[in-house]
């Protein structure tokens, strides 16, 4: 079975579309990124920009190629892995969680308001969180993938998070931000608090702020 080729999706009425990432020629070096990324449990209470924001989306599963190939490696390129953002303190940006259009590059409000507090419950209490200035939601939605790897889709799928991770934590570096990336987290308490779809699984919780 070939891999799909979804085309690019127009961005929406309702949707914000995200400022389009120019390239940084003068940025760090990926040897320079790959040698001080950190992991970081505490943030300042300073906003992000939209533009870094938007960066951060980009490096963790943006739109490259024809066929909806991301920044991110899938296998087969089917692509289980879907995005949430949680926004909390991101200039030009209300507070919310939105869902992510990987194609569009656009960002859609699914709900509003600071959830920093009732997120950091359902994954151990990590402080972290209710710092943090944006939070990258990854759940894994298997459908699709099943048909063609069976019960390897969830296994697969924890990979693609872990590829999505390190591009996000890498980001986060050249940026000269704090990240870090939690999988200590109860599913089944993100699902109900941010109103998930049932046949979504939460898998990884990316956070990122100034530090």
């Amino acid at each position: 079975m070939p891999p799909p080729t979804a085309p690019v999706r127009e961005p929406t009425a309702d949707s914000i579309v995200l400022p389009v990432p120019p390239a940084l020629p003068d940025g760090p070096t990926l040897d320079h990124c790959l040698r001080n990324r950190r992991s970081s449990r505490s943030f300042l209470p300073d906003s992000l920009t939209l533009a870094e924001t938007s960066r951060l989306l980009w490096a963790a599963q943006g739109y490259t190629g024809l066929g909806g190939l991301r920044t991110a490696p899938s296998a087969g390129a089917f692509y289980p892995v879907r995005s949430y953002l949680l926004a909390a303190s991101v200039k030009g940006l209300a507070a919310g969680f939105y869902g992510f259009d990987t194609d569009a590059g656009s960002l859609r409000l699914l709900r509003k308001g600071e959830r920093r507090k009732s997120l950091a419950r359902a994954v151990a209490g990590q402080t972290c969180v209710e710092e943090c200035a944006v939070a990258l939601l990854l759940t894994g939605w298997y459908k699709r993938a099943a048909r063609e790897f069976g019960d390897a889709a969830p296994r697969l799928a924890a990979m693609e998070c872990g590829h999505i991770g390190q591009n996000f934590c890498l980001q986060a570096t050249a940026l000269g931000l704090g990240a870090i990336g939690l999988g200590r987290l109860d599913p089944e308490a993100v699902r109900l608090l941010l109103r998930l779809p049932e046949d979504e699984e939460p898998l990884y919780l990316l956070l990122a702020g100034r530090v």
